[in-house]
C-alpha cells in the first residue's frame, strides 16, 4: 500500500472518531432531533467517502471486503441530494457500518505495518 493511502485510511478513521464523539450518549430519537449533530455527522461522513474516492485502485483490489462503492455511493447521496437522506438510514451508518469499518481499516493499518516493501 502506498504512503498516500496509508494516510488516507488514517484520516478516515479519525472521522469515525469525530462521529463517534458527536453522537456519544444518543439514542436514535435523540439524534433525529438534533438537527446540528446530523449536519456534524453527515458532512463527516461525506468528507469521508471523498476520501474513498482518492485511495489507489491497487488498494481497493487488495482490500475486497471494505464496501468502497458504498462509502463513495453515501457521499454522493449526501452530496448531491442532502434533503432527501433517509436519516435512518444515516444513523444505521453511522451505529453499524462505521464501527465495522473502523475495525477494518485498523486491521489494514496494522496489517500494512507490519508487511515488507
Amino acid at each position: 500500500m502506498k504512503g498516500k493511502d496509508r494516510i488516507i485510511i488514517q484520516k478516515i478513521i479519525s472521522y469515525i472518531d469525530d462521529i463517534e464523539q458527536y453522537i456519544y450518549g444518543l439514542e436514535a430519537k435523540a439524534f433525529l432531533m438534533d438537527k446540528k449533530t446530523i449536519t456534524a455527522c453527515a458532512f463527516t461522513v461525506s468528507q469521508i467517502g471523498e476520501l474513498t474516492k482518492e485511495i489507489e485502485v491497487d488498494t481497493i483490489n487488495k482490500y475486497k471486503s471494505i464496501p468502497w462503492n458504498s462509502i463513495k455511493g453515501m457521499r454522493n447521496k449526501i452530496v448531491h441530494d442532502y434533503e432527501n437522506v433517509d436519516l435512518s438510514v444515516l444513523w444505521g451508518t453511522i451505529k453499524e457500518s462505521l464501527p465495522d469499518l473502523k475495525e477494518k481499516l485498523e486491521d489494514i493499518i496494522i496489517q500494512e505495518g507490519n508487511s515488507i516493501f
